[in-house]
């Protein structure tokens, strides 16, 4: 019961950010105004202060307003900046990104790795896979933050239909679905000009600068069960990692 409970107020207060970051785009909130106090949010989308803190939480991470004690929230940005930052401090961070984005699928079918491909996804040459497409989104009325390009087994080709597809990893969703788990991962990250295939859809020219980042999933036994490709217009993300040094061992 309180799973349920725990996913509906997460999509809760994603609903109740996207509401407001609307009103702020068509300046029911104008920058400089502020917006409604916790309470009176509170008792207009009926949801628990809790729920409130973490939708204005979005939108303070987005750049759209800023909390000032003894005022309230102003509003600082009609649009949110167009850079994402992603912030890794853990492996299960590295293995995924930021929860506050989001998959929206553009395309899905069966594909045959020619040498090329192949090359890239680090497999033989002739290898089936079920890639799906898709636009990487912080919400629905800011630009692309990327095209991710996803190869799974053939047999791992229902993960598409699941209803969480979007916004969880999908290296976790074979592991619920088929009881597969990732035994290890690598990732690559290197610039490259932006391909053809996928500019328009990012709105970028061909051939601009871009940030591809590939992550590779492996079993137990080395099989390549999983590859992510995703490519990022620049100046639309940024890709951060904390390091902490470890504890010099006792002599």
């Amino acid at each position: 019961m309180s799973d349920k409970s725990g996913k509906a107020r997460s999509t809760r207060y994603r609903d109740i950010a996207t509401g407001l970051t609307k009103d702020i785009r068509l300046g029911t909130y104008a920058v400089g105004n502020l917006l409604p106090t916790e309470t009176e949010l509170m008792a207009s989308f009926k949801a628990s202060r809790q729920t409130v803190r973490e939708a204005l939480r979005i939108l303070i991470e987005q750049g759209l307003i800023v909390r000032r004690a003894g005022l309230g929230s102003v509003v600082i940005a009609s649009e949110p900046p167009v850079l994402f930052t992603h912030s890794v401090k853990s492996l299960g961070e590295w293995l995924r990104y930021s929860n506050e984005t989001y998959r929206e699928v553009v395309n899905s079918g069966d594909i045959v790795a020619d040498r090329k491909l192949a090359a890239l996804l680090k497999c033989e040459p002739g290898r089936s896979w079920f890639l799906i497409e898709a636009v990487r989104r912080a919400d629905q009325f800011t630009d692309p933050l990327g095209w991710t390009e996803i190869y799974v087994l053939r047999k791992f080709a229902d993960v598409v239909k699941r209803s969480d597809h979007g916004r969880t990893p999908v290296h976790e969703q074979i592991a619920r679905t088929y009881g597969q788990i990732t035994e290890h991962a690598q990732m690559e990250i290197f610039v490259r000009g932006m391909p053809a295939a996928i500019a328009k859809a990012l709105g970028v020219k061909t051939g601009s600068p871009a940030l591809t980042v590939v992550r590779r999933y492996y079993t137990q036994r080395e099989e390549l069960l999983e590859v992510t490709i995703t490519t990022h217009p620049e100046g639309r993300y940024t890709y951060t990692m904390d390091m902490q040094r470890s504890p010099r061992p006792k002599l």
